[in-house]
């Protein structure tokens, strides 16, 4: 089943000085639930296409574009809940899966980390990693630039996520510390997709 979502605005941000001055990692959220619009804006900065070349929102070495985004989705407004993929060359979401209970994304973390079951969301961050390793492998050294490009592209893309999410005003943190089989299990990943990081998000609770 596939979701159109609204198509990304692009004007009237927040200036991105103020963004960067500001963002933090907000680890509290209520239980309000995030506009469809939002979710949109969150997953076209990360990987949305900027051009009829088909560039994205994050650079990518050699063009090769090894990321891809699954999202759990807990409580967005006009989105069932579920596991989602998204589509960047149509700017949309494809379901691939039920709804992560909450002890399971709580069992995705490496010790305690609440927020995991608690956001709105949990966009998944992943990449054919064996696939960059491979492109790169002349390079070296050998076997390992590959797998350097992709974690620097996986930090761009979540620090284009950050940001965003500071200027529409809801709370963001990245979570690294994960078991990587349970994630894989989770979020229903082939097994040419392998995680690099958690970007959990939701609208601020005052602590």
């Amino acid at each position: 089943m596939i979701f159109e979502l609204p198509a990304p605005e692009l004007q009237n941000a927040e200036p991105l000085v103020g963004c960067i001055e500001a963002r933090r990692s907000i680890r509290h959220y209520s239980k309000a639930p995030l506009p469809l619009g939002l979710l949109s804006q969150l997953l076209w900065s990360a990987q949305g296409s900027t051009g009829p070349d088909q560039k994205r929102t994050t650079p990518s070495a050699g063009g090769l574009y090894p990321l891809h985004l699954r999202i759990a989705v807990q409580r967005v407004s006009g989105l069932e809940p579920g596991i989602y993929e998204y589509m960047d060359d149509s700017h949309s979401l494809k379901l691939v899966g039920d709804r992560v209970p909450e002890d399971t994304m709580l069992a995705l973390g490496i010790g305690d980390q609440p927020w995991l079951k608690e956001a709105a969301i949990v966009i998944g961050v992943t990449a054919k990693l064996g696939e960059a390793v491979r492109h790169f492998e002349r390079q070296p050294p050998q076997g390992e630039r590959g797998a350097r490009y992709v974690y620097m592209e996986a930090g761009a893309l979540a620090q284009n996520i950050h940001l965003l999410s500071t200027a529409l005003g809801v709370g963001c943190v990245l979570v690294a510390g994960f078991d990587d089989l349970k994630v894989k299990q989770a979020l229903r990943l082939p097994s040419d997709l392998e995680p690099t990081a958690l970007m959990c998000i939701g609208q601020r609770q005052d602590v």
